[in-house]
């Protein structure tokens, strides 16, 4: 479970998650996986997310294989596997740690930007360098 994942955050699903269907809502794995995506750069990248350079959301594909349900334990890993000359990707696995199963996977395909002159940029260098560092080196639990 969650093999090549550096950045994992394990908690149990919280009841405002929970819609009138009695399992999580489709969109609570996007905002899972929004603040794993937010950590990710804050503790890697080491650059404020409101800053002056920062990145968009390109695209979103998510894959639902099993329902979540209230309280059960679960584990989000999260990863770059692939940063190209603007833009770069993040992967997620979502998994029932109550039930031993992955519930879903995704991935974002982010865009590096500059906010102030409002337009693309190359994806830093420093951020290269940290993804690099980070993605070869043990795995740490984010909480």
């Amino acid at each position: 479970m969650l093999e090549g994942y550096h950045l994992i955050s394990r908690f149990s699903v919280p009841f405002a998650d929970v819609d009138m269907m009695r399992h999580v809502n489709n969109v609570a794995y996007i905002r899972w996986a929004e603040t794993m995506r937010a950590e990710y750069f804050a503790q890697v990248m080491r650059t404020p997310i409101n800053g002056a350079h920062g990145m968009i959301q390109a695209t979103i594909n998510f894959t639902y294989e099993r329902q979540l349900e209230y309280r059960e334990h679960l584990a989000i890993g999260v990863r770059i596997p692939r940063i190209g000359t603007k833009s770069f990707d993040f992967e997620y696995e979502i998994w029932s740690e109550s039930q031993g199963h992955r519930a879903a996977h995704g991935i974002t395909t982010m865009v590096a930007f500059d906010f102030e002159a409002n337009q693309t940029i190359a994806v830093p260098q420093s951020w290269r360098e940290s993804i690099a560092e980070y993605e070869s080196g043990p795995q740490r639990i984010y909480r």
